[in-house]
């Protein structure tokens, strides 16, 4: 396995197991393709981009949510940003 790839899928917040939008929705092949089209040439910036496409993604099913402060999405978002710390 790529090891750009290999450093996404062992992250604690976006890899195997997260349940995350990039564990659920993206192949090997298809993040190999994204991050080579971003240019990241390096596992932290690997992984710095999968998580902020993570947090991206949480942040846009805020747009969703029914209003209330406790509803999945947001109390999703707040988890995970909780959890990110930029890196």
């Amino acid at each position: 396995m790529n090891t750009l790839i290999s450093a996404i899928r062992n992250d604690k917040l976006v890899g195997k197991g997260t349940c995350s939008s990039i564990d659920e929705c993206y192949g090997d092949a298809e993040l190999l393709e994204i991050i080579t089209k971003e240019g990241i040439t390096s596992a932290e910036g690997a992984v710095k981009w999968a998580r902020e496409s993570e947090l991206l993604w949480r942040e846009e099913g805020t747009n969703q949510r029914w209003g209330e402060d406790d509803d999945i999405q947001l109390t999703s978002y707040r988890e995970y940003k909780n959890d990110y710390d930029g890196t």
